[in-house]
């Protein structure tokens, strides 16, 4: 086991000089392995090797997530590393198979196909490695850890906000990403609220846009194109929503609003402009994923862990800057 150890340390900071150049990764700067380290509290227990797959690209979301990530990694006295997997499975998958071959303990998953992974993961365990997920779950496999935002309330928070712009009717359409569990759960947290408070809203057209913007310009163009008199179209992320709102313009629809999902640059200033992008669901990525990092070491411990859902706050012209300023204070510290 502590040769193990002593290898997996060295692996790390093998990659870490290379994901330097790239995405990035933790601090590795000590490449002494130690058999026992001091955390913020002063207590002492064995160094843990911790990783973080992000089955998504390095867009503003993920990087605070990263962020809260490292600093629980530094007050806790984990050795961190992650990648990004830009939304393709393969290089997820990769970039698992990877991480277990360095000897890590634990990887904290954001999967970019919630059931895609699932032979990855499962994989990954017979091999003795632990399993967590933040933001997005896995569909099919156990894991010792979920910490996400509320998914189904951002669905509830969006739906609830259209429906009052709306008076209770009117032709709506939705950008959705099923493949994954986050915004799978959004998608039916949005539609029951609309069934359940605002049945005369109906929705015209969904359209699965895997979470791409190019893809969701043009799904929305197409949508725009056949139904003339919609009025909203919702996002279920921030991309396909940045898609939806480029739609509006190239089509010269700027009378259609569009909701998103998140608070990324892009959307915030949209929002603060006083764009016809009308509102965003806020999650708190960096607590999400410092409190992730939290629960890896919980478990690697031994300690009981609980699933954690972060709840979600509406975005609109009137709190944007509070959110704009949070959000900086967190890339601040990366």
């Amino acid at each position: 086991m502590k040769m193990k150890k002593v290898m997996a340390l060295l692996m790390v900071a093998v990659l870490s000089v290379g994901l330097l150049a790239g995405c990035g990764t933790g601090d590795t700067t000590d490449p002494t392995p130690t058999p026992a380290d001091t955390g913020a509290d002063g207590s002492t227990a064995e160094k843990y090797y911790i990783a973080a797959s992000h089955g998504y690209g390095a867009v503003q979301h993920w990087q605070i997530k990263t962020i809260g990530m490292q600093d629980a990694a530094d007050a806790l006295g984990v050795e961190f590393v992650y990648q990004y997997a830009d939304g393709n499975l393969q290089q997820e998958v990769a970039d698992i198979e990877n991480f277990v071959e360095m000897g890590v303990d634990y990887i904290i998953v954001g999967p970019c196909n919630s059931e895609g992974i699932v032979p990855t993961i499962e994989e990954a365990q017979s091999k003795g490695v632990a399993i967590g997920t933040c933001d997005i779950g896995i569909e099919g496999a156990d894991v010792a850890s979920f910490v996400s935002s509320d998914n189904y309330q951002i669905g509830q928070i969006a739906a609830e906000y259209i429906g009052e712009q709306l008076g209770g009717s009117g032709q709506i359409a939705i950008l959705t990403w099923p493949a994954a569990s986050a915004t799978a759960d959004r998608e039916q947290g949005f539609k029951d609220k609309l069934a359940e408070s605002y049945p005369d809203i109906e929705i015209v057209a969904e359209q699965d846009c895997n979470a791409d913007r190019s893809t969701s310009l043009n799904a929305a163009e197409s949508i725009i194109g056949a139904n003339p008199d919609v009025q909203f179209i919702w996002g279920a992320n921030a991309e396909m929503a940045l898609g939806a709102y480029a739609a509006t313009q190239s089509t010269n629809r700027t009378d259609i609003k569009v909701v998103a999902v998140d608070t990324d640059g892009e959307v915030m200033d949209a929002i603060s402009s006083g764009s016809n992008l009308v509102a965003t669901v806020s999650q708190d990525p960096y607590t999400m994923g410092y409190q992730a990092m939290e629960n890896a070491v919980k478990y690697l411990n031994g300690e009981e862990v609980e699933d954690i859902a972060i709840p979600c706050e509406l975005v609109t012209a009137d709190n944007c800057a509070d959110i704009i300023a949070r959000d900086e204070a967190y890339l601040s510290q990366g």
